[in-house]
């Protein structure tokens, strides 16, 4: 299911991140995080409600609210419609938000005058606002009243708000339910200007009012700005793309390697492409695997479902992650009064989830704790009271939402159990947990720009001593690779790394990938945690001193927990030693409970091997870029070794002595986007060939080498022709022409004097296309036999009797007339693989370019799915996940089918039993789904309805389309039929109902969250006849048959 329908929830549709816009291009990426900057942008804040379109019925004087498509058809629902429609709702609390808040418009837009009102709304109510009901609850009132209670989500507001937002609104067609290409800034500008002064402060009544424009204040820390930019350049270097390319073109550019793969046609790449890329009019998959190999096909389906578009972003998502942080840095709500107070209360909320998580016994909800901290840091990460900013950008509306996003997701995890309920630890538990006692963390700060062999080796050395007298054993191994973001006084950053020749930095990012290279085949590869320093602190050093000076806080992992043992891996030279000197007292002064410990190491050395070839006298151009000391590991000798390996082989050589093991090097390389030089051609690069002594060679074999060779020169020489091209007609041309044909006539034709002074004329008339001497054959094959050393005698003038160009023996041998065939269909075929080798060369580069250029022109027209948690693969409802597995796990949908398409007489059997199948379905859930909600007690999870004009609803699974068999249907029970109806269609049903009847209980039962089943329930009859629509295409609705909203939002769709 698409993240998008239960995120922003009812006709609203997308609102994108910075980095959802796949048609955005890496240039004008830039220009807007310059611009956000700088301050130069204008928005609104974003809000933590539930999103509601209202509109008012001038004619009736009723305000209308709608939520899904089967509501617009109507025109929207009344306050009494609205209500009822709400009544059933697990959350009645949300049930009386929204109706208040419809309420409270209703009241609010009736004191304007109706022709004011008709140009808001239109005559027929077509035009709707997009709104955000914010509700802290109304004071006063019962603890179980539902109005008390209110409905907020994570930020509490002050007051209870029906907001309409200054984007997202639109007018519908009541008809098709599709909304209109029609501008109505005009008619929220009427609407703004009429309600202005209705906002109230009295908190037991919503505040009708705009959400009123601000300016981003300008960024407090505007160094993240060259930091963020110089990442995503790497990012956009290393997928050889520039600052026109797109986010879409960078996706594209690491799935078509993928596809290329696969061994298909242009035309089936494109198809997959199309279809991963969900472009309007994509493939189906059926399609796709059409006439290829089973095992090719799985492989290529399992690709396909497998695929996400995040995933291929996540690099860049983490970098405008850290970015939008900085940028809302400090942003106020307008609907809190107090923001530092509230930012206070957030950070507190947090602090007590995080601990209770920590505390816990839930090992799920400590692995995703983990990896939201990794992005929010601390507690203190949250910075705002705002859920963020909302923005509009060359056409497109933005959202920045900085920790906002892994704060809900730690808050979510205890409210609604994601991860099942959050329970502290037994007392076996933490009996357990005493017994280990304290925690010993060995650090290792650097820059690691980037890191060597050297390094690990010195984590290796100190895991050796380990468990010895002077050192404990070791619990864990903390790398902190600094993470530098200040500019230096020429606008570079201050401790950057970049490569000597190409001026790639080396990313804090990247230098943990190559930490995770050199850590794959290492002992201590489980015991070693890579984390990226602050960026406001750049030196390796301050970090450290922070990580044992500053207080316990369980939730940064950058400073030592209370009691720890604290191992300083350091090398043995002196100023390595007094980089920590001092520390041990300021340590004794501020973290009594840290024992600290000297971890020293041996410096690493080089091979000897790597020490001789730089000593070499030969190798001077290499060892000028280079420290004087070989013997030593040194990030900047590797560096520029790394960039010489792109402009010689020698380089990757060099480069595999400062890694653990040779085919690091080249994965070294992968990550800067290096790429390894082939072997050079040049003339200081040949092989020196050896004498040849002549007595030593077969000469005879020689000549048929050099006769091969003539012959195929010959031929290919013959074959050339003259350029063909018209006379000219310039006077002096017409002069030379006359002159020059009355010299060949009397040259080539009567030879050039007597004979036996220069020779007589030629035997043979010349031919006026080619010349006399490409017809001699004879003579020039015998020629042929001068450069094998075969002539005898002297050779007399051309067109002498004397035939001086024949061998003595004019008869060559039998074999060594076999060997010269041999050898010229040897050479010929050599050369004629060459050429087909070349020429598929060409053709696939020139494959490739087209592809690629054929791909730029693809119209990526649906929207990326938006994940506000991108790590995420299942979907945020339980109900939904166990309808998946309900479809996946069991022969439902397959059942159905097989019968379905034997109802071939007329329509009527069809409907009929599709009919059936779903009153049947509805009424064996009907008594389960009421005991249930009455059993339950209400859940303060808001549940929004869906609605979106993609195929998001249709849950993609086997329908027995890939295996025609059916199952054995068990005995059927009685059940109620549809009177009216086709008896053969009832009569199938009623054989095959039973045998899906248990399942759907079944799975049903293991629900016991009331929003969950009613997302099951929901969605179950909306795919049952989505699933039916598949099978048998457009049909009629003559039969009368159960519906539901959910059924309507995605009919259009499928």
């Amino acid at each position: 299911m698409d993240k998008k329908l239960l995120l922003e929830g009812a006709v609203a549709g997308h609102m994108n991140h910075i980095y959802d816009n796949g048609e955005m291009t890496f240039g004008e990426l830039k220009q807007l995080l310059q611009a956000i900057a700088d301050g130069k942008i204008r928005g609104t804040e974003k809000t933590d409600g539930q999103n509601i379109f209202l509109s008012f019925n001038v004619r009736d004087q009723k305000a209308k609210a709608i939520r899904n498509k089967t509501q617009i058809k109507a025109g929207g629902l009344d306050v009494e419609e609205f209500d009822d429609f709400f009544s059933e709702h697990p959350s009645q609390a949300l049930r009386a938000s929204f109706v208040e808040a419809l309420q409270a418009f209703e009241d609010a837009i009736k004191q304007i005058d109706e022709e004011t009102q008709e140009k808001i709304f239109g005559q027929d109510n077509e035009v709707y606002f997009n709104t955000e009901v914010m509700n802290p609850g109304t004071p006063g009132l019962e603890e179980d009243d539902p109005r008390a209670k209110g409905t907020t989500n994570v930020i509490p507001y002050d007051k209870k708000t029906l907001l309409i937002h200054r984007v997202g609104h639109g007018a519908f067609d009541k008809e098709t339910a599709k909304k209109l290409e029609t501008d109505i800034s005009t008619n929220f500008d009427v609407l703004e200007q009429s309600i202005m002064g209705m906002a109230t402060d009295d908190p037991t009544q919503f505040s009708v009012e705009t959400n009123q424009i601000k300016k981003l204040p300008p960024m407090k820390g505007k160094e993240i700005v060259p930091a963020t930019i110089s990442e995503i350049d790497n990012l956009v270097r290393d997928q050889d793309l520039n600052d026109q390319s797109t986010i879409n073109d960078y996706v594209i550019s690491q799935v078509v390697p993928i596809i290329n793969n696969f061994g298909l046609t242009e035309d089936r790449n494109k198809m997959i492409l199309k279809r991963l890329m969900m472009a309007t009019g994509g493939p189906t998959l059926r399609q796709i695997t059409s006439g290829i190999p089973s095992e090719l096909s799985d492989e290529i389906s399992t690709f396909i479902k497998s695929f996400k578009y995040a995933e291929y972003t996540r690099t860049l998502q983490k970098v405008l992650h850290d970015f939008s942080v900085a940028a809302i840095d400090g942003l106020e709500s307008a609907f809190i009064s107090d923001n530092e107070r509230q930012i206070k209360f957030l950070q507190s909320e947090l602090q007590k989830s995080i601990t209770k998580i920590q505390n816990s016994s839930n090992e799920r909800a400590k692995e995703e704790l983990f990896r939201q901290l990794v992005k929010l840091k601390s507690a203190k990460g949250i910075n705002t009271p705002s859920e963020g900013f909302v923005f509009n950008w060359n056409g497109v509306t933005y959202k920045l939402t900085g920790n906002f996003a892994p704060a809900n997701q730690i808050l979510g995890m205890e409210r609604f159990q994601r991860f099942g309920p959050i329970e502290p630890a037994t007392d076996s538990q933490l009996a357990a947990q005493g017994e280990t006692g304290p925690l010993t963390i060995a650090i290792l700060p650097g820059s690691f720009k980037p890191p060597h062999k050297g390094h690990l080796r010195a984590l290796e050395a100190i895991e050796q001593r380990a468990g010895g007298k002077s050192l404990p054993e070791i619990d864990k191994y903390l790398v902190i690779i600094s993470n530098p973001s200040a500019k230096d006084d020429s606008g570079g950053l201050k401790s950057s790394r970049p490569l000597p020749m190409s001026g790639k930095v080396i990313t804090a990012d990247q230098a943990k990938q190559m930490w995770s290279v050199m850590l794959d085949k290492s002992p201590i590869k489980n015991k070693v945690q890579l984390v990226t320093g602050d960026a406001n602190a750049a030196s390796p050093m301050l970090i450290t001193y922070q990580f044992v000076q500053n207080q316990p806080d369980p939730t940064n992992l950058l400073i030592a927990p209370k009691n720890a043992n604290v191992v300083l891996v350091v090398g043995d030279k002196e100023d390595d030693a007094k980089r920590f000197g001092g520390m041990r007292e300021k340590v004794a002064e501020k973290r009594p409970d840290i024992k600290l410990f000297p971890g020293v190491v041996p410096v690493a050395k080089h091979d000897s091997e790597y020490v001789s070839f730089m000593k070499d006298p030969n190798n001077q151009m290499i060892r000028s870029r280079m420290k004087s000391n070989f013997d030593d590991f040194n990030a900047s000798d590797m560096r520029f070794i790394m960039d010489f390996a792109s402009q010689d082989p020698i380089g990757l050589e060099l480069l595999k002595f400062y890694v653990p093991y040779p085919e690091d090097a080249l994965a070294y390389m992968g990550i800067m986007g290096l790429n390894p030089a082939d072997e050079k051609t040049g003339e200081e690069d040949q092989v020196q060939e050896p004498e040849i002594n002549p007595e030593e060679v077969d000469v005879s074999g020689l000549q048929e080498i050099v006769f091969s060779q003539a012959e195929i020169f010959y031929e290919g020489f013959k074959a050339q022709r003259a350029p063909k091209a018209g006379p000219s007609k310039s006077k002096f041309q017409r002069r030379m022409r006359k002159r020059l044909s009355k010299s060949h006539r009397t040259y080539l034709d009567m030879g050039a004097g007597p004979k036996g002074h220069h020779g007589g004329g030629f035997r043979l008339s010349r031919n006026k296309k080619p010349s006399n001497a490409f017809l001699a054959e004879e003579e020039i094959e015998e020629m042929s036999s001068v450069a094998g050393g075969s002539v005898q005698g002297f050779a007399g003038p051309i067109g002498s009797d004397t035939n001086t160009f024949k061998r003595k023996d004019k008869k060559m041998k039998k074999e060594e007339q076999k060997l010269r065939k041999h050898i010229r269909i040897s050479l010929q075929e050599f050369f004629n693989k060459k050429a087909i080798e070349h020429e598929n060369a060409i053709a696939a580069i020139l494959e490739e370019h087209q592809l690629r250029m054929q791909l730029r022109n693809i119209i990526l027209e649906q929207t990326i799915v938006e994940q506000e948690d991108p790590t995420t693969d299942v979907s945020d409802s339980t109900g939904i996940n166990t309808l998946k597995d309900l479809f996946k796990n069991t022969n439902i949908l397959s059942t159905l089918r097989t019968v379905y398409k034997t109802l071939t007489t007329n329509d009527d059997q069809k409907r009929s039993f599709r009919a059936h199948i779903l009153k049947w379905t509805v009424d064996t859930l009907a008594p389960v789904k009421l005991n249930d909600t009455d059993a339950q007690p209400v859940s303060e999870q808001v549940d929004v309805d869906i609605i979106d004009t993609d195929r998001d609803k249709f849950i993609d699974a086997p329908d027995g389309s890939e295996k025609e068999t059916q199952p054995e249907p068990e005995e059927p029970d009685t059940m109620q039929p549809i009177s009216g109806e086709d008896t053969t269609g009832r009569n199938k049903a009623e054989r095959v109902y039973p045998t899906i009847e248990k399942s759907i209980v079944d799975y049903y039962g293991e629900l016991d969250n009331p929003d969950d089943q009613e997302m099951f329930y929901d969605y179950l009859i909306a795919n049952l006849k989505l699933y039916f629509d598949k099978w048998d295409g457009e049909m009629s609705t003559g039969v009368q048959e159960p519906t539901n909203d959910e059924y309507e939002q995605a009919k259009q769709a499928v």
